[in-house]
């Protein structure tokens, strides 16, 4: 029998299977295509990756819940007419990543920053806090904006154009009207419909005065982000990292590509994402994301940025955590934005300067 190649596994991942209906019917809460992991190794062979609440025996499922590690699904191209899929099933359950009000050990991701730099706390005025992901140009209005999630920036569809934009967050101090920095402009609903299909959770805002914002991500660099990167097979395995509100600046790998997962929202709302990105780490490095990391932008060794994190799951004693990126292109599309070019803004580095970031005896909420 014929072992399927990566591109029989993103055609079947992308297309209609069995896995997308276990989505819908909450037996399972995704599926990617990534490596088959065994005992903390990951191996060469491509799986496709199921992500359960909790890893069972067979016994112990009903028929209709239980994963072979082998499908053998038809295929007129093969010499047999089948091709072999392996599975790989992983216990992981995504959330959105708005901030769990908590104290930040450094200022400079959480208190006010004028002017703001990428990577630290900014959120609409009624939600916890996220993360300022970056600064696009928005080709509507000639506008620099500012880059993030919608339910970092539209409190999940429930903002309005024209809401104020708080920096810090609410979470880390941020009040009406000192801390305004920017107004909603748009941003891509998120359809929580049974059955939906989203690809991105996203939003942009207008600074109140374009000065109050320079094009420059904390411990990633100036200029950023300016470049993309659309990943593929090769891809698997890329190094990544990223600075945000909560974790500050971390790295990790691309564990999986062609990711359809159910996020969980708040108690009531839940939505399906497709097409995403999984990024995860190593069993002895830190977590790549947390709740107030949301909005984050996600770049290569070479800064070229190749995704907005938005969500993800928690690590345990046998797993470790995940984090979900909306595939930068799709962002960009869909919000009809585009990439600043050099030389079009100042930066931190350009203007000869860092800003400061002040606390000022800011209360935690």
């Amino acid at each position: 029998m014929a072992r399927a190649a990566f591109r029989d596994y993103r055609r079947l991942l992308r297309g209609v299977n069995q896995f997308f209906q276990m989505v819908r019917c909450d037996c399972i809460n995704g599926y990617a295509l990534g490596r088959k992991v065994t005992n903390g190794k990951i191996h060469e062979q491509l799986a496709i990756q199921v992500f359960v609440n909790q890893k069972l025996s067979l016994r112990r499922l009903p028929i209709a819940n239980r994963i072979p590690e082998t499908l053998r699904i038809p295929d007129d191209r093969s010499p047999d007419g089948f091709l072999e899929f392996v599975t790989d099933v992983m216990a992981a359950r995504f959330s959105s990543l708005e901030a769990i009000p908590t104290p930040q050990p450094d200022l400079v991701f959480t208190s006010r920053m004028r002017p703001a730099r990428s990577g630290i706390s900014i959120g609409h005025r009624d939600i916890t806090a996220g993360t300022l992901g970056g600064l696009v140009l928005d080709p509507e209005s000639g506008d620099t904006v500012i880059l993030s999630n919608n339910h970092v920036l539209a409190n999940s569809n429930h903002g309005a154009p024209g809401d104020e934009i708080l920096q810090p967050g609410p979470a880390d101090g941020g009040t009406l009207p000192d801390d305004k920095i920017a107004r909603l402009t748009r941003f891509v609903e998120i359809d929580f419909s049974p059955g939906a299909e989203n690809l991105v959770d996203a939003a942009i805002a207008t600074p109140d005065d374009s000065t109050d914002v320079l094009w420059d991500t904390v411990e990633v660099g100036p200029a950023t982000p300016a470049h993309t990167r659309v990943l593929g097979e090769a891809d698997l395995g890329l190094h990544v990292h990223k600075s945000g509100r909560t974790t500050e600046h971390t790295q990790g790998f691309v564990q999986a590509l062609f990711g359809t997962v159910q996020v969980k929202y708040d108690l009531f709302e839940k939505a399906t994402f497709v097409d995403q990105i999984i990024v995860s780490q190593s069993a002895s490095e830190e977590p790549f994301s947390n709740g107030g990391d949301s909005g984050s932008l996600v770049y290569d060794s070479d800064n070229r940025c190749v995704g907005l994190l938005f969500a993800g799951s928690e690590g345990s004693e046998t797993e470790v955590g995940t984090t979900i990126l909306n595939p930068i292109h799709q962002v960009l599309r869909l919000l009809k934005v585009e990439m600043l070019t050099p030389g079009s803004r100042p930066t931190a580095i350009a203007a000869g300067q860092r800003p400061s970031a002040r606390g000022h005896g800011r209360r935690k909420k």
